[in-house]
């Protein structure tokens, strides 16, 4: 049996189906006022929880051989990603440890090693810039430090490039507002490396199936380009004719701000010799991204009519 925390969000979503299709059975917590639509449709067992409230995640560990933790909001959307990034993993991995849970894999961000990297590969040394990257770094230490003392639940984390695909609000729903007026401006920035959800998802089940070292940690990415290069790729599988161009130096973009750092960053994931101890493959290049990006926008273009 898994659990999956934060499986309401973007890359929860995905991985909720991605477990399915595994033959996987799994249940996951929510927070009150969730958006619980792709659970109900799942059939996925919802327990409400709060990673704020130890006694509130009792219930939900009851039978449970893995965990995956999903649960960060991003800077902007949430004033409770530092105490969730910090108690909240710290209430989760005690109440893992006590109800026996066997693994627990942590979903993290390149970004830990802060925008000032360029590429980076397992002996990058982290040096997170603001908040939200100090915050995530210090997750990642609260658990290898937990792994330390701790022989269960095994430990181990995954760090994804920049995630894109169908429902990510943080990049691809603003280039499809763009691209229905004709016009997409995106950021100055380069080459980087983007991960496909489902290859997040991948990862993840990976590392948690395989017999790996606790504390082992993998940087997961798809394939790598330069955003326009997303945007043109996706405009041609929607056989749409917007121009795509870089933001001057006084033009503005929709996107958010942290994404915004995210692409002028254009960090890329050096060579990593240690996906085959997980057996882990990317199956999403930029193609694949853009063809289930627009299969998922035919089914429903109101997406980008959300406010």
């Amino acid at each position: 049996m898994n659990l999956l925390v934060g499986a309401t969000g973007f890359i929860g979503g995905h991985l909720v189906g991605y477990l399915l299709e595994q033959g996987e059975i799994s249940k996951a917590t929510f927070r009150m006022g969730s958006h619980l639509k792709l659970m109900d449709a799942s059939g996925v067992q919802g327990i409400e929880a709060d990673l704020l409230d130890h006694h509130s995640l009792h219930e939900a560990m009851e039978g449970v051989d893995s965990v995956y933790n999903l649960a960060s909001p991003m800077p902007g959307s949430d004033t409770e990603f530092q105490k969730m990034n910090t108690e909240g993993v710290l209430n989760l991995l005690e109440t893992s440890a006590e109800a026996g849970v066997k693994t627990f894999v942590q979903l993290s961000t390149l970004d830990v090693y802060g925008f000032r990297n360029k590429t980076v590969d397992g002996s990058t040394p982290l040096s997170p810039s603001d908040d939200y990257q100090r915050s995530k770094a210090e997750a990642e230490r609260l658990l290898f430090e937990f792994s330390k003392r701790n022989a269960s639940p095994k430990v181990s984390v995954i760090r994804s490039a920049k995630a894109v695909g169908s429902r990510d609000e943080s990049l691809v729903l603003p280039i499809l507002r763009m691209m229905k007026d004709g016009r997409v401006v995106l950021p100055s920035s380069g080459t980087m490396s983007f991960t496909h959800p489902r290859d997040v998802s991948q990862a993840m089940y990976r590392a948690a199936t395989n017999n790996i070292a606790t504390g082992s940690t993998y940087l997961v990415k798809s394939f790598d380009a330069s955003p326009e290069q997303l945007a043109e790729s996706l405009a041609a599988e929607l056989g749409t004719r917007a121009s795509v161009k870089k933001q001057g130096m006084f033009g503005s973009s929709p996107v958010p701000r942290y994404t915004s750092e995210q692409l002028k960053a254009s960090m890329t994931i050096g060579v990593q010799k240690n996906w085959a101890e997980i057996g882990y493959a990317p199956l999403y290049d930029l193609k694949g991204t853009s063809q289930e990006i627009a299969s998922w926008y035919r089914k429903e273009p109101w997406a980008t009519e959300a406010a």
